[in-house]
């Protein structure tokens, strides 16, 4: 009997085994849930990219409205109350009273504030931060796109720019070299320093305005060509410091690109072709300026200017000149100026370093390192100048520092410079710097 029992629950069990009833029913049950989990994650996926996509579209039109609050906030300060302006002075919507626009949107507006610049708690009339925030909400009232910028503005009134001495700097001027440097026909300042380790000609007047760390010495330690007991040529109670120039860089571009000489990938001769190249009229680069061992630049009626790549950035090295040995350079200006010739002083300038190693130069006008706004709203000094081997200058030079190296000459004449017409500001307020606020 127990066999019998064993037998039949080992037949039932390989026929149960071996039984395909059921399995269509499973298979079914499996693809419908793979199908429903399927369209389940794909319909989540689209919802996601659907919401993304409007959070991009929001955050992009918030962008759009923050830049309308910048644009209309100067519009508002550079317009008079005649036109539908406001009062160039007055008018500051400040955080605990900001300015929207339209009033009547909740769903999409722009917020703006002013603020002075730098922010001490007063209120300067020339500079300014504007702050404009874009909001974009949903019909939930629920923010879905906010961006912030910030700009600094700064009130330009119209002025004639002076170069009223032969060499002017914030920093150093630096005689060194055999036979020496040579100055003839005008005046030195340095906001700093002078010094000299080498000989030199110079018969004019030479003034400093730094101070010195050890508050014992005399300022005069600091000028070594004011030999007079009293140091009557130093200090900045006799000689208050002297503004670097501004240089209108943007006018300039404007000026190269009108007339095709604008490179906004840098010049290098290695790039640009060796040998000569000249010009007529400003030439703008964006980056870095090299020539080397027998190539040469000539530039008639007009000047050539170098830009940093991102001048914002404290440590961009671009903005350089650099003329090696074996090289020359060539500005030449014609007197009388031509009709539609550019009008201004400026022969050569740079927001970097000027390093003019030629075996030959000659520069009829202003070499200036600097003279441009950071995001600060300060106006920089700029590099160095470094003068080496047979630079000539008829004009002026402005930087932070200046060396004085071999055979440089500086033949400064007043009457020349003054024949030139170059003046900043235009009663407006200008953006010098942008930045976006990242919350």
């Amino acid at each position: 009997m127990l066999n019998l029992f064993k037998f039949l629950y080992s037949k039932n069990k390989k026929i149960i085994c071996k039984s395909q009833k059921g399995m269509a029913l499973l298979s079914v049950l499996i693809f419908t849930f793979v199908l429903v989990s399927t369209g389940v994650a794909m319909l989540t996926m689209a919802k996601n990219d659907i919401q993304r996509s409007a959070l991009q579209r929001d955050s992009t039109r918030a962008f759009y409205l923050a830049e309308s609050g910048i644009e209309d906030s100067l519009w508002k300060l550079n317009t008079s109350e005649e036109l539908g302006g406001e009062n160039i002075f007055n008018w500051r919507p400040t955080e605990e009273s900001p300015y929207y626009y339209p009033n009547n949107s909740e769903l999409e507006h722009y917020k703006v504030t002013i603020t002075p610049a730098p922010e001490t708690g007063e209120v300067p009339k020339d500079r300014i931060n504007i702050i404009s925030t874009g909001v974009v909400k949903s019909t939930t009232d629920k923010v879905s796109g906010k961006r912030t910028i910030k700009v600094q503005a700064v009130y330009t009134t119209t002025q004639k720019v002076t170069y009223d001495k032969a060499i002017l700097t914030d920093q150093a001027i630096i005689f060194q070299g055999s036979p020496g440097a040579k100055i003839t026909g005008g005046n030195i300042h340095s906001n700093y320093k002078i010094e000299v380790k080498g000989p030199y000609s110079f018969d004019g007047i030479a003034t400093t305005s730094g101070t010195p760390e050890d508050p014992n010495a005399p300022c005069n330690s600091l000028n070594d060509l004011d030999d007079t007991e009293n140091g009557d040529f130093s200090g900045p109670e006799n000689w208050p410091r002297i503004d670097i120039p501004e240089v209108p860089y943007d006018e300039l571009r404007d000026m190269a690109i009108a007339n095709g000489n604008y490179y906004p990938n840098g010049f290098d001769t290695n790039i640009e072709g060796r040998g000569d190249h000249s010009f007529e009229g400003v030439v703008f680069v964006e980056g870095d300026v090299i020539f080397r061992n027998g190539d040469s630049l000539n530039i008639t009626d007009g000047a050539l200017v170098v830009a940093k790549v991102d001048p914002d950035d404290p440590d961009d090295p671009t903005g350089t000149v650099e003329f090696k040995n074996g090289s020359n350079l060539t500005i030449e200006r014609s007197d009388p100026i031509p009709e539609g010739a550019y009008p201004g002083p400026i022969a050569l300038a740079a927001q970097g370093d000027i390093l003019l190693h030629a075996s030959s130069s000659s520069l009829n006008g202003v070499v200036q390192s600097g003279g441009y706004y950071n995001e600060d709203g300060e106006l920089l000094p700029g590099g160095m100048v470094d003068f080496r081997n047979s630079s000539y200058v008829f004009g002026s030079v402005v930087a932070e520092t200046v060396w004085m190296h071999n055979y440089t000459t500086i033949e400064y004449d007043g009457d020349y410079l003054d024949d030139f017409t170059s003046t900043t500001g235009d009663n407006l307020y200008r953006k010098v710097s942008w930045q976006e606020v990242y919350n």
